[in-house]
């Protein structure tokens, strides 16, 4: 494995990276400039339409800059991707005969669908992925690559003038409209990464911002990554993709990658072989948790069996790592002259305010105002702002700087810090956050802090989210009213309403008017609006099906998913007693309202409630 710190790895990478920049720019950037300057050669502003310098710059910084990664495996260092890039397989949503292997750019999709969607879970490597088809599209010569870190967007700061400013040499400005008339001829390929890591108070506008941009830019192609999140129903025109589980092999192969002696690795996969550890076979199918078990192990020769204690080992690994090329007893000392667990304590704060405010990314100034804040709230502790964040970057690495901004090193290490926050230092008011993030219209946003938090404190979250949930649940299945005729028995009843908890279903009759059919002329649209405004719903929430038999003609059906849903699959995850899934070959699966219609509809995933009654009066 090649060490990024080597200058001659790296000028290496520049001088390989060269060349192919500038066949990429003569073959498509010189052209389209050429074509675009001979349309506006009357334009007074031509001398504003961006320039092969401008393009050439950027490629060369953003190659660089993604071609070279920190990972918390190696105490934040920087490692090329390549060495540790492991290919994986991409499963259309939609059609799960679908996938493909990702080894570069996925032409093959992107040719049929054009725009992807690629949702999952924290840590599965979909950041990764895309900074190795920036690399590929430039390395094969594909087309123009954009790539835009989607965190960087608020309502005041537009994607387009961020594809601006990472376009713009420090020499020369250029147009934004000239820009946007550019990139809108097409032969783009822009990458949005990261939709969920928008600030929540931001991603309103900027949902707005990103689909009037994709809309006049409709000729390029793009990629958008994102946790799962409702608001990405937003782009229903893109084809979406999921990324498949790590096999055991591949996890062992990401493994072997960490390692350059293979000592560590051998032995961690000889221990994950035994039997008794086969209950952690789950944390092999995620990537980020791979490289967390494979760090906890090098530290400790131990591995963790809860997700939350892989951070904790990490956290510690960085805190007391020892700087090898010194010999294995000298460890840097600290700025902050904190102590391991004072220094976590403060972290916990950070983490938990960062939580509140939905982001993870900021200024420096914005960065040692969190620091100063959470020194306030440590009663006891005494230490430099300057320093625990020098400490955060060199002794303690849990954030990387890029340019003029500081992040955490990876988001779901934010959430660990702020589940800690919330089970070791809010003691008193733990039941109020737990209710308000469950209660919250954007749960799934915090899904995996709650993840965390049910490993670290089961009876709280039991006490609070669990016991509420059943509780609605019980209310929902006494209140709800479903007719027993035509020879429906009270099990298919019952079934019924388990399908239908935190779905509310509408049914619409749809008129057609002038001869035309219904719902057009975006009558659907302005309709859901209204009903929107009138019972403060999220819009995005929303899933539909027009029926066109003979019982129901003409009607449209709105189902709509309550954002509490996503508990049930956290419990599914979990294994919890509670709920089960039902398989989608059933023969009832369909079983939703009580009217029958020809197309097949049933909510995704069918997760179900059961032992309800035993379960509120044990309590």
């Amino acid at each position: 494995m090649t060490d990024v710190n080597d200058t001659v790895g790296l000028k290496d990478l520049l001088t390989t990276a060269s060349p192919l920049i500038k066949s990429l720019v003569d073959t498509f950037v010189a052209p389209k400039l050429v074509a675009f300057r001979d349309k506006l050669k009357d334009n007074k502003n031509i001398n504003l339409v961006p320039t092969e310098s401008h393009f050439t710059e950027y490629f060369h910084r953003t190659y660089k800059k993604l071609a070279v990664v920190n990972t918390l495996v190696f105490n934040n260092s920087q490692r090329f991707l390549s060495d540790i890039f492991l290919p994986l397989t991409l499963t259309n949503t939609n059609d799960k005969k679908v996938k493909t292997k990702i080894n570069g750019f996925p032409s093959s999709i992107s040719d049929e669908y054009g725009n992807i969607l690629i949702t999952d879970t924290a840590g599965m490597g979909k950041s990764t992925l895309m900074k190795t088809i920036f690399i590929d599209v430039i390395n094969k010569n594909i087309g123009i690559p954009i790539f835009i870190e989607l965190r960087r967007l608020t309502t005041e700061k537009k994607l387009l003038q961020e594809i601006q400013e990472q376009l713009n040499s420090i020499d020369k400005n250029f147009d934004k409209d000239l820009l946007l008339e550019l990139l809108s001829e097409g032969g783009f390929i822009i990458i949005l990464d990261g939709f969920d890591e928008i600030p929540l108070n931001d991603r309103e506008s900027v949902t707005t911002d990103l689909q009037e941009f994709i809309s006049k830019a409709s000729n390029n192609r793009f990629f958008i990554t994102s946790r799962p999140e409702k608001a990405l129903s937003s782009f229903g025109h893109f084809q979406e993709f999921k990324i498949d589980p790590l096999t055991k092999n591949q996890a062992f192969e990401l493994l072997r990658k960490y390692d350059s002696q293979g000592q560590v690795s051998t032995l961690l996969i000889k221990k994950l072989q035994e039997k008794e550890l086969a209950n952690i076979e789950e944390f092999l199918t995620n990537p980020l948790l791979v490289s967390l078990l494979f760090t906890a192990f090098e530290h400790k020769q131990a591995i963790p069996f809860k997700k939350y204690l892989f951070y904790r080992q990490v956290y510690d690994a960085n805190f007391e790592s020892h700087d090898l090329t010194k010999g294995d007893s000298y460890t840097h000392d600290k700025y902050s002259k904190l102590e391991i667990d004072d220094f976590h304590r403060v972290l916990r704060h950070i983490g938990f305010n960062c939580f509140k405010i939905q982001k993870i990314e900021f200024t420096k100034d914005e960065l040692l105002k969190l620091i100063n804040e959470s020194k306030e709230f440590c009663v006891g502790l005494k230490f430099n702002d300057s320093d625990f964040l020098l400490d955060l970057l060199k002794t303690v690495p849990l954030f990387t700087q890029d340019g003029n901004y500081y992040r955490w090193s990876h988001k779901s290490l934010q959430e660990y810090f702020a589940a800690q926050f919330i089970y070791l230092d809010s003691k008193d008011k733990q039941n109020i956050i737990l209710s308000k993030l469950y209660n919250h219209i954007n749960l799934e946003k915090f899904i995996n802090v709650l993840d965390l938090y049910y490993d670290m404190d089961y009876k709280t979250f039991r006490n609070i989210i669990e016991f509420d949930l059943l509780k609605e649940y019980n209310s929902f299945q006494l209140s709800t009213y479903l007719d027993n005729n035509e020879g429906i028995t009270n099990d298919d009843i019952i079934k019924r309403k388990e399908l239908l908890f935190l779905y509310d279903s509408y049914l619409f009759k749809a008129v057609p008017e002038n001869g035309k059919q219904p719902f057009e002329d975006n009558k659907l649209n302005k309709m859901l609006s209204e009903f929107q405004t009138q019972n403060k719903f999220d819009r995005n929430r929303f899933s539909g099906l027009l029926i066109t038999n003979s019982k129901t003609d003409n009607c449209y059906v709105l189902h709509y998913q309550n954002p509490k849903s996503s508990i049930l699959n956290l419990l599914l995850n979990k294994k919890n007693s509670i709920v089960t899934q039902l398989g989608r070959n059933q023969k009832d699966d369909n079983i939703v309202l009580d009217f029958t219609f020809e197309k097949e509809y049933y909510p995704n995933p069918l997760c179900i409630i059961k032992k309800v009654a035993q379960i509120i009066n044990n309590d």
